[in-house]
This record gives C-alpha cells, structure tokens and sequence, in this order.
C-alpha cells in the first residue's frame, strides 16, 4: 500500500494541498524521508510558516507556491501564480517553464513579502465582502431585493457575497484569522475609509473634489486601463445573463 511517508522517498515532487493549520505538521512528517534530489512544494495561501517548516525538515529542494486562483478556472492562462524561492534552483527553473507554458503569470516574491500582500488581496477583500453581507443582513435586505434596484457593479459586488458564502467558511476563516498582517491592512483601511468620510460628506464640494482628484493623481493611466477592462468584464457578464435568461 503506498502510504504519505512511502510517496515522499519515490515521487520526485511532492505537494502540500491541506489547511493551514496542519501544513507545517504534514511538512514535519515527510520532509526528513525526502532527498536532495527532490521537491517539496505546497499550495497553501500562505508562505511564511510553511516554507519555514519544509526549509526545518527537509535536505530536499523547496518552493512555495501560491495559485491565485480557485478551483473554478478552465486554464491556466493569465492567471497569476506566485512562487516562493526556498532552497535549489533546479526544481525552481521547472515549475517556472511549466507555468509559463501553460500561460500563467508567475510572480516570484519572498514568503513574508507574499502574506503582507495577501492581507490586502484575499484577507481586506474578504472582510468587506462579508461586511457587505453582514449590512444586508442589519437592514433586513435580502440580496435578491438588492439586485432587482442595483447598478452594474453593485450587481458584482452581491454576487462576490454568494460566492463567497457558497463557499467553505472556515477556508476564509483561516485566510483571514491566521495571517498576522491582516490586522495592520485593515487598520490602515479603517484610516482611509474615515478620510473618505470627512472628506466626502462634508458638504463641501471644492473639499470633495480635491480629494478625489488627488487619488486620481495617485492611480494615473491606471484609471483608464480600469475602465476599459471593467466594461469589457461588465458587457460579458451581462450578455451571458441575457442569454441565459
């Protein structure tokens, strides 16, 4: 019978695929039966304490991955994959060429560079999504009332609360509770979400107006970029809609 520990000493790449919270465990375990000669990977959504525990318990090569995708995409291409250098170069220049072929944006950064970014894109992004239903929620708002009044992109965002909610709960727990950035990303974003009123429903337009421009400022070409890809996303999703109907 091929047993976790019996896999390690044959496969030459060996992936982590568990919650958090038992990767470094899991880690732990097969990372000694493993040689110089293989890969120990992972796909956990954070790198820091995974990629020390595959770097504490095994001689083997190690990479950090992290697919920032869920399992819902038909392909590969243009979706990003950011990998976390650990140790050798071999197995790194590998999964690198494999990614790429299949056309995927692979973005190499260090492991705690990766979980500070990550409180922002996965862990801010969740908690507004589930904020948003929680508002619905308080006002006795049922998404369905929402959607049949909403714009376009407030359509988006409900849908992103369904998503998520679809989903599995603790998976998001985990996302936001074990990264220990998330606390400073959402600080900083209680901060600019209090600029935003002071500013906004102050009464004062020229008020208004500045702080909205120097945002803009901020954001440059981007906006434009923005909005071109946002309309192209908006007319796609609601030609489907209608054809669906």
């Amino acid at each position: 019978m091929f047993t976790p520990k019996l896999l390690a000493r044959l496969c030459d790449v060996v992936m982590i695929s568990v919650p958090l919270d038992i990767a470094p465990e899991i880690a732990k375990t097969i990372g000694p039966r493993m040689s110089e000669h293989q890969l120990l990977t992972d796909i956990c959504s954070l790198k820091e304490d995974i990629l020390n525990a595959m770097m504490n318990f095994t001689k083997a090569e190690v990479v950090g991955m992290h697919p920032l995708f869920g399992p819902f995409v038909e392909s590969f291409h243009g979706q990003n994959m950011v990998i976390c250098p650990g140790r050798g170069e071999r197995w790194l220049s590998w999964l690198r060429d494999e990614f790429e072929k299949s056309g995927a944006s692979v973005i190499s950064t260090d492991a705690a560079t990766h979980d500070r970014n990550m409180a922002i894109f996965q862990g801010l992004t969740h908690i507004l999504s589930i904020s948003i239903g929680r508002m619905f929620q308080k006002i006795n708002m049922r998404p369905a009332e929402a959607i049949s009044q909403s714009t376009p992109v407030f359509r988006v965002h409900t849908d992103l609360v369904g998503r998520l909610f679809a989903q599995d709960l603790g998976l998001y727990e985990r996302l936001i509770g074990q990264n220990k950035y998330v606390g400073e990303a959402l600080n900083i974003f209680l901060s600019a979400l209090e600029e935003s009123r002071e500013n906004l429903l102050s009464g004062k337009i020229g008020k208004s107006s500045e702080y909205l421009e120097e945002i803009r400022a901020f954001l440059g070409d981007f906006c434009e970029k923005g909005l071109e890809e946002s309309n192209e996303f908006l007319n796609i999703f609601y030609s489907k809609m209608k054809g669906s109907a």
